[in-house]
């Protein structure tokens, strides 16, 4: 049977899925990551794809997200991938400290933001072992200059875009430090997996598209792996949470 147990460490709530057989055993962990406006309850399901794999699934509520109440106006997107850098290393302690890490076997994923912070913390930290990036982009600098002709400014005005596009200007720096196209060669051999819907029009498929194809002959990109769903947009079919669920068995076995 599975198992949901709500949770919280350092004012992070999560949701920890996993056979409730194993419940007490150290099993691989794979941290998943939910999308804009989502909650850790809305990605239940690919938890419990990766529980009945003999995974431990841990899915935390991002800043202003879930449990930590929904105070969104529109721009927050880069606060919230950053401090998802910083958190990750909070969630990883607490499973050391419950006694159920194997440091050798502790993924991290998402969709949409979640797909986004997944690279991120892809770049960040050396220790994961492998992940898997649904609808995301490696590039936030590049992907934050594409929304200002995209749906998501559906309705504002040309003052409203210019001073968007000053704003990513501005904080260049600071989103080219998270972005694994800056680095491509942290990667490093992990096993990555990466998928996309064809007609996406909130994350652009072209862009996520053109990063793989531009580190898929490198060594240190042997283990990446790109999948598609053709006609698909911004929804992620039952059918890819399960091809992670077993990417994810199949790294750790």
């Amino acid at each position: 049977m599975i198992q949901i147990d709500y949770r919280e460490v350092n004012g992070i709530p999560y949701a920890e899925v996993v056979d409730a057989s194993l419940k007490d055993q150290v099993l691989p962990i794979v941290v998943f990551y939910h999308g804009w406006t989502g909650s850790k309850d809305r990605v239940v399901t690919i938890g419990v794809e990766l529980a009945k794999r003999g995974m431990r699934a841990v899915l935390p509520d991002q800043h202003l997200h879930g449990d930590r109440g929904v105070r969104l106006i529109g721009g927050e997107i880069w606060e919230i991938v950053a401090n998802n850098i910083k958190e990750l290393s909070i969630l990883k302690e607490e499973m050391r400290q419950r006694g159920l890490l194997d440091e050798t076997k502790f993924g991290v994923s998402g969709l949409s933001m979640g797909g986004i912070s997944t690279y991120a913390l892809f770049n960040q930290y050396p220790d994961i072992t492998a992940a898997a990036s649904l609808m995301g982009n490696a590039d936030p600098a590049r992907f934050a200059k594409w929304t200002i002709s995209s749906v998501w400014m559906t309705g504002a005005t040309q003052e409203q875009c210019e001073a968007l596009e000053a704003e990513i200007e501005k904080n260049k720096a600071f989103l080219d430090a998270m972005a694994l196209a800056k680095h491509p060669e942290r990667i490093n051999g992990r096993p990555l997996f990466l998928w996309h819907g064809t007609t996406d029009d909130k994350v652009p498929y072209e862009l996520n598209k053109e990063f793989y194809e531009t580190i898929k002959d490198e060594p240190y990109a042997k283990n990446v792996e790109w999948h598609e769903t053709l006609g698909q947009g911004h929804i992620v079919p039952h059918q890819v949470f399960e091809d992670v669920a077993d990417f994810f068995q199949k790294v750790f076995q």
